[in-house]
């Protein structure tokens, strides 16, 4: 090669060095606007859900070094536990800058990228048992991540293998993918638990988790609003307590459905708590629905920790001075004045032998202005309307008392529980509160303007109340 030719590639190679460093350094520059933007919205979100009188969470950059082609980032996660004392997390954020991280490269990813981050948790305070139980030098927890020059965002979290030195937690490890669009502002969540078992040293109670599946998707619009569709699956579920049969949970599962618009929230949660099982004895099937729509959730987070505080006090029972009351008041009001309306949409005990279940609502209107001034007067003065059905199976009743007693005792606590349960239901019959329907029994009651409805039957709420009479005297 002529010194010409070796001059040419070496300017070459120069331009080349000088291009990638300046690429890299732009990298570098983006990718800590994306983090500090990352850190205030965080924050921001914490802001907007944190309700207590107690300083609220804070993620902190403690320190941010930038080079050519890595960062070296500290966090500082702030809050105060349940027994008052300031507490830090501290984090370590090794940033690789792109276009062609060599992190990244190493792995065979050729793709370019704004940057990889590698987030561990950094020894000392609440996370010290953690790092005890792992190998030296191992962090029980890695977050893995690639930010696209486009703002998505690939992440693995890693959750390693740990059982604490008491013997309280023994962990399998996990894996967590989280990813996220700009374009859409979706985040994508899913990831696998194999197992977890935690005991309480205080009561002995211990609890197994098998086969966790996570899976969830949240996308933003506007500063506040979102829709949130969340799902969990377990395997199995095993709580064990101390002289007490094994109890067992086979395919339980949890799904939440959100949708906040502004300081609004719409909500449906769905239990199904699977086929429940005591000492492997089949107890039938229990789902739980549950809604809400139209819930000023700072403003409830606001009433509750104000009560909170009051049932803190040295005399809870104590009456209240004029200035609680109207502060009560105070916040109960935008409260209602959203018209919250709470559902229990169904709670179902499904076996064989038959299906009991349970639903109710509680719909709430703007207070009145001339509402009493204490907090139940408040409240009652905002019922729009308030209902519940029952329907109760006596065979599937009477199958539950079997499945849960020993030996011979089965049969006497069955017969037993069928005579109390035809004593009950034929004096509620008569008073005209239930209604039969074949081998079970059904109620509709109804609450508004100030007018009880049971089973089409209308009276006042004193009316309603002496009805049921002396639940002890009503087998008599």
């Amino acid at each position: 090669m002529s010194h010409r030719s070796l001059k040419t590639a070496a300017a070459v190679a120069a331009a080349l060095a000088l291009a990638y460093t300046g690429a890299s350094w732009y990298a570098g520059r983006l990718a800590q606007e994306r983090v500090e933007a990352w850190v205030e919205q965080a924050n921001q979100e914490i802001a907007a859900q944190w309700a207590s009188t107690d300083p609220r969470p804070v993620l902190t950059i403690q320190a941010y070094r930038r080079g050519v082609f890595s960062s070296d980032v500290r966090y500082g996660f702030q809050f105060r536990d349940d027994e008052g004392r300031d507490q830090t997390l501290g984090l370590h954020d090794a940033l690789a800058h792109g276009p062609w991280p060599w992190a990244a490269v190493r792995q065979g990813e050729w793709r370019p990228a704004a940057a990889l981050s590698l987030i561990e948790p950094l020894p000392g305070g609440l996370w010290q048992p953690w790092f005890d139980a792992q190998p030296a030098g191992t962090a029980p927890w890695t977050l893995r991540s690639r930010i696209g020059f486009d703002g998505r965002v690939a992440s693995q979290w890693r959750l390693e293998p740990t059982r604490l030195a008491d013997n309280r937690l023994d962990f399998s490890g996990g894996l967590v993918r989280i990813d996220y669009d700009p374009g859409t502002r979706e985040a994508a969540v899913s990831g696998r638990i194999d197992r977890l078992a935690a005991v309480d040293a205080d009561s002995g109670v211990r609890v197994r988790f098998e086969g966790l599946d996570l899976d969830g998707r949240t996308t933003r619009s506007g500063e506040a609003d979102l829709q949130s569709r969340q799902h969990a699956r377990f395997g199995e579920v095993h709580v064990d307590v101390p002289d007490a049969p094994a109890l067992a949970f086979i395919g339980p599962s949890l799904s939440s459905d959100t949708v906040r618009t502004g300081g609004l929230l719409d909500s449906r949660l769905a239990y199904d708590l699977g086929q429940l099982q005591l000492d492997r004895r089949d107890l039938g099937r229990i789902t739980l629905a549950l809604s809400a729509e139209h819930l000023d959730v700072a403003g409830l987070q606001a009433l509750a920790d104000a009560l909170g505080q009051l049932n803190r006090r040295e005399d809870p029972d104590a009456e209240l001075l004029e200035q609680d009351r109207q502060r009560l008041r105070a916040l109960a009001v935008p409260v209602l004045a959203a018209g919250p309306r709470l559902t229990l949409d169904a709670l179902r005990w499904e076996t064989p032998q038959g299906t009991s279940e349970l639903k109710a609502q509680a719909e709430f209107r703007p207070a009145p202005e001339d509402a009493p001034p204490d907090l139940g007067g408040l409240i009652e003065s905002a019922i729009r309307q308030l209902s519940a059905h029952l329907s109760l199976s006596k065979p599937m009743l009477l199958q539950v008392v079997r499945q849960t007693q020993h030996g011979e005792g089965a049969d006497m606590a069955v017969a037993l529980t069928s005579m109390l349960f035809d004593q009950y239901v034929g004096r509620l019959e008569r008073q005209g509160l239930v209604q039969r329907q074949g081998d079970a029994i059904e109620a509709d009651y109804r609450y508004a303007d100030g007018q009880v409805t049971a089973n089409g039957r209308a009276m006042s709420p004193a009316e309603f109340a002496a009805q049921f009479g002396d639940l002890a005297g009503l087998g008599q």
